[in-house]
């Protein structure tokens, strides 16, 4: 048995077949944490993301338990698997195929046993991840009529363009939320970190010195440009989208680049608390829209990038 909070979940590799059997295929919430191993600075390890997915899901279960008593709730072994993971030695990234692929598999396993639901937990923004786990969710929604949600996607949009509504769920500041200049290891994820595991944060993050985001250069101000033409020309969405990709591109391209990107010494728990708080509010509301439809309409998610969504089919 796992745990979520003081609430039992089930563990799937530690069912046997009659106990599968036993499960209510309608009220049944699969769970499952998803993300890269990945350098995070000198300050956090590089489970860093899976950790806080960890957190995550065990804080979904609490807070979906209060609506409907009546769910029973799945997990699977974390997966250690994500695209664009930082390009530093000790990152190890999965091609953005290879995640879509595993996770439609796992997706159609569930769906071939008569299950409908695969709530997933993220905490990477690489553009091909978002963009291969949102494929894969919209490919088990067009084939079996299987919600496979990852409620990232659209907390990520919201942390880089400064969603009015939930900069107020979270009370952060632009540079301590998530969003570009604080894009990796900085504010945001330390204080995360702090929230979810502080025992993993090392004792001198303080002393981590601020890391700023580089001028954009070469292909990097090229993608800015094209992104401003096309939020000139109406696309203001994607234009959005590739002047982030751009800033993305400065910072991985930067021959001087730090491996975490913001500044650690701001980190507090109360922020990582308040950030947790906002996404799980976000995840809940994904997930009642799914039980609301009854499987019938489907719940999209438009991650950063997804309209230059053919990138993740590139070579990392």
């Amino acid at each position: 048995m796992g745990h979520a909070g003081d609430i039992d979940v089930l563990e799937y590799v530690e069912l046997r077949l009659p106990q599968i059997a036993e499960l209510d295929r309608d009220k049944t919430v699969f769970l499952i944490s998803v993300s890269p191993i990945e350098v995070h600075g000198p300050h956090l390890p590089v489970g860093t993301d899976v950790f806080i997915a960890e957190e995550l899901l065990s804080r979904y279960v609490l807070k979906l338990r209060e609506n409907h008593p009546e769910l029973a709730f799945v997990k699977f072994p974390p997966l250690y698997a994500g695209s664009d993971a930082l390009p530093v030695p000790g990152s190890l990234s999965v091609p953005a195929p290879h995640l879509e692929g595993i996770l439609t598999a796992y997706g159609q396993g569930l769906a071939k046993q008569g299950f409908r639901y695969l709530l997933v937990a993220d905490n990477h923004g690489g553009p091909r991840h978002q963009m291969a786990i949102e494929a894969s969710a919209r490919r088990l929604w067009r084939n079996h009529n299987f919600y496979l949600i990852d409620p990232f996607g659209l907390d990520f949009r919201y942390m880089v363009q400064h969603d009015p509504d939930f900069m107020q769920r979270t009370g952060l500041q632009p540079g301590e939320c998530g969003d570009d200049p604080d894009s990796h290891a900085g504010t945001n994820e330390t204080s995360l970190m702090l929230a979810c595991c502080p025992d993993k944060v090392a004792e001198d993050f303080r002393k981590v010195e601020s890391s700023r985001p580089p001028m954009l250069h070469g292909g990097s101000a090229f993608v800015a440009g094209l992104g401003r033409f096309i939020s000139f020309l109406g696309g203001r969405k994607l234009g959005q989208d590739l002047e982030h990709l751009a800033n993305t591109l400065a910072w991985v391209s930067d021959p001087n680049m730090k491996p975490y990107m913001g500044n650690p010494g701001k980190a507090k728990q109360e922020s990582g608390e308040a950030m947790l708080a906002a996404r799980v509010d976000i995840a809940v509301e994904l997930f009642e829209k799914a039980l609301a439809s009854g499987g019938k309409e489907p719940v999209h998610i438009e991650p950063m990038l997804w309209g230059v969504r053919f990138l993740r089919k590139l070579p990392e």
